[in-house]
């Protein structure tokens, strides 16, 4: 999906350009094996909690100037979630009042830094209240959000895969 200037790959979500959420019916495509063995370290080394075992994901492919507008979350998905950052660095901006300055310039209450390599756990008031936004990057930057499906809004046919041993 290409939207916000940036390029957005989806698993078991929604790859048809529907409004955010999860569709109870449609086709998906399962978690990559690699995914599931990243999501079981991120449980061994105690990032996310057990009850909260991350079933979906999305891949953010930014080139140069690309970012995210500001928004909350769906509450499709339950918390925490986490996001890992590869290839470059770049700000992560909080605020109940986020502005847009500019295409693709945000200013709000906290911007925080994302290095390479690093993993942002999103709960309570930072994944509910705040909205937060991604500004134009400044290089090439994937991102790898996962998340776990609310239950009772999983899609109809949707049946667990268990993780990878690691």
């Amino acid at each position: 999906m290409k939207g916000k200037g940036r390029v957005t790959i989806q698993f078991v979500a929604d790859k048809n350009g529907n409004p955010p959420g999860i569709l109870k019916r449609g086709e998906v495509d399962p978690l990559p094996s690699l995914f599931k063995v990243i999501i079981k370290r991120l449980i061994r080394w105690h990032v996310l909690p057990p009850s909260c075992i991350p079933d979906s994901c999305i891949v953010n492919i930014y080139e140069e100037g690309d970012c995210i507008p500001p928004h909350i979350d769906n509450h499709d998905f339950v918390r925490p979630f986490c996001t890992i950052s590869f290839l470059s660095e770049c700000n992560i901006v909080f605020g109940t009042d986020l502005k847009i300055e500019a295409p693709g310039e945000f200013s709000g209450a906290i911007a925080i830094p994302l290095p390479v390599g690093s993993v942002m756990v999103l709960n309570g008031n930072g994944a509910d209240v705040a909205k937060h936004c991604v500004p134009a990057v400044p290089s090439k930057r994937i991102s790898i959000t996962f998340r776990r499906m609310d239950e009772s809004k999983r899609p109809v046919d949707y049946s667990p895969i268990p993780l990878a041993r690691t």
